[in-house]
């Protein structure tokens, strides 16, 4: 029991420090804008434009979800590098969240297993 006590104690000690680390990235002071930044390709439909041959429209968006429908901004040409940067930003934190959320579950099961082999049970059973 001594043995597994320590094991899980040394597990716990590195689930929490990972834990940790994936904070410390959270704690991080980058601005961030949600949302997908691409190049958007698109037919306008008039028949006698160069996209209903196959030479489509492009331009730089932004993609969001906003008041429960999807909208799309276009980008200025000027706001293109800093959104690209803000939307990565946005993204990372996002998967740092995820990956916090997984690393909480891991350390409260951890946790968890722990007290179970430190458990005695009592009144103690009738013999």
């Amino acid at each position: 029991m001594t043995d597994d006590l320590s094991k899980l104690r040394q597990q716990l000690g590195r689930a929490h420090g990972a834990a940790g680390r994936i904070l410390r990235h959270l704690l991080r002071d980058q601005p961030l804008t949600p949302g997908s930044f691409y190049l958007q390709k698109r037919r306008c439909g008039k028949p006698n434009c160069r996209c209903a041959r196959g030479q489509l429209h492009t331009a730089w968006v932004i993609t969001r979800s906003q008041d429960g429908a999807t909208r799309t901004f276009m980008v200025p040409a000027q706001e293109r590098s800093r959104l690209r940067q803000l939307t990565a930003e946005y993204r990372r934190y996002h998967r740092a969240r995820a990956l916090l959320a997984k690393r909480h579950a891991q350390v409260l099961e951890l946790a968890d297993q722990l007290a179970q082999l430190r458990l005695v049970p009592w009144p103690p059973e009738p013999s």
